[in-house]
């Protein structure tokens, strides 16, 4: 299945020196891998652009991130604080993209919209709860919850 992750970009670079942030992409790659472990192909934007090493300008990013929703079989998302997740919601469902949406409890909702993706798309919002912007993934729930979703399309 062709899977395309959302993740925030600038949002989860360090703050003060737009670095990369080890932590946050050790998570990003490991559940990157266990996708493709699991036989799907992942298209990842943060991958792509090396964790915030190339950012591409906005006339690059979009068309490419626009195309590889195109061609997706599902949009899987941890949207945290990011605007380029909203955007990129918007898309799949415009599309009628499946949707997994993988909400912090810490962020919290940034949106109703969100949160009423499920009337009007085959999208399932599952919150986790973490100190860090993503999960553990140890948690079992999220990552049987995502599993079985990706199985019932």
């Amino acid at each position: 299945m062709k899977i395309l992750l959302g993740t925030p970009i600038t949002g989860i670079l360090n703050d003060k020196s737009k670095k990369r942030c080890l932590e946050r992409e050790k998570f990003i790659c490991e559940f990157i891998n266990v996708l493709r472990s699991q036989g799907h192909e992942v298209f990842c934007a943060i991958e792509i652009e090396k964790f915030g090493e190339k950012i591409a300008p906005g006339e690059i990013c979009t068309q490419r991130d626009f195309e590889a929703m195109k061609k997706c079989d599902v949009y899987v998302a941890f949207p945290n604080d990011s605007y380029g997740c909203a955007v990129e919601l918007g898309w799949a469902s415009a599309f009628g993209k499946p949707i997994f949406l993988a909400i912090n409890n810490a962020f919290g909702v940034k949106t109703p919209l969100y949160e009423g993706l499920g009337m009007i798309d085959t999208a399932q919002i599952k919150n986790y709860s973490s100190q860090l912007d993503f999960p553990q993934l140890d948690d079992k729930e999220l990552m049987e919850s995502l599993n079985e979703f990706l199985n019932n399309i």
